[in-house]
């Protein structure tokens, strides 16, 4: 006989069906086949491409309607918009289900659903860490988040009940789930994330237009991320302002470094700084 908890969850919301929230869906879709699937959207084109993908079983413009029954509901929209919409699931939702996101910010948003008792209850936030420059359901896999970090953040008061269902969930996506505090979370996402993608989009406005025809593969793997949504990145520099402020004066003090030592021909120290580099880089692959 199958346990009951085998067929949680049974009835899932997705709040905006994009790379990552499709991505959820699919992973979820195959780890319980039976699972329904609910996707948020206003457009009525967006909606039949979802349904053709296979990503949602139906579709809705009403976010009531979309967590109506839910046992989960995933808020997979931009940063600037997810708080909002936890407190609008928390009032259409059961007592008992699950409310969580994917985005790559957290303490805004986790500090705001501190004042909203009833969102605050049911929310655990989480950030897996599986994106890509490619946006839209289109580029959905159910592999995404296979073998890669989901960060969760929960409040002070998050109650345990509701964060062992967020570990459960974001498990049976394939991912390793790693637990820190929302301020946590930041300061680290704009070392190896916020900062590493305003760079990428730098180095991709540098070129001279008449060196454009001479970029090779180099050029290509640093630029990669530059070609992410830029409104989606503007939301995530906005909630996470300071932190990124912060790096970006590290940031700047090693460039002042870097051009200290060819300046002053330090090609020893020069060379073991690059060296220092490729050592933390192999370490990480």
């Amino acid at each position: 006989m199958r346990n009951d908890s085998d067929a949680w969850p049974r009835k899932i919301g997705i709040l905006g069906v994009g790379l990552l929230g499709g991505s959820t869906a699919l992973a979820i879709r195959r780890a319980r086949p039976d699972t329904r699937v609910v996707g948020l959207t206003r457009n009525e084109q967006n909606a039949q491409q979802l349904l053709d993908l296979g990503v949602i079983d139906q579709t809705s413009s009403s976010v009531e309607s979309v967590c109506e029954s839910c046992d989960v509901v995933v808020v997979a929209t931009p940063v600037d918009l997810i708080a909002d919409l936890v407190v609008q699931a928390a009032e259409f939702t059961e007592p008992d289900c699950l409310i969580t996101d994917v985005g790559s910010t957290k303490a805004q948003i986790v500090n705001a659903l501190s004042k909203q008792p009833k969102a605050e209850s049911k929310f655990v936030a989480a950030h897996p860490i599986a994106g890509s420059e490619k946006t839209g359901a289109s580029h959905a896999t159910a592999t995404l988040m296979e073998g890669k970090v989901i960060v969760l953040t929960p409040g002070p008061r998050t109650p345990d009940p509701v964060l062992q269902q967020a570990v459960k969930f974001w498990e049976m996506t394939g991912g390793m789930i790693q637990q820190m505090s929302a301020e946590q979370h930041d300061t680290h996402l704009a070392s190896v994330s916020h900062v590493p993608h305003l760079v990428s989009a730098l180095v991709a406005l540098l070129p001279h237009p008449k060196a454009r025809p001479l970029v090779g593969s180099g050029w290509q793997d640093i630029t990669r991320v530059a070609a992410g949504d830029p409104g989606m990145w503007t939301a995530i520099c906005q909630e996470n302002r300071e932190a990124i402020l912060d790096e970006l004066d590290r940031f700047a003090a090693e460039l002042v470094r870097i051009r200290e030592m060819l300046d002053d021909q330090q090609m020893e120290a020069l060379h073991a700084w690059l060296t220092k580099a490729k050592q933390l880089k192999q370490q990480s692959i």
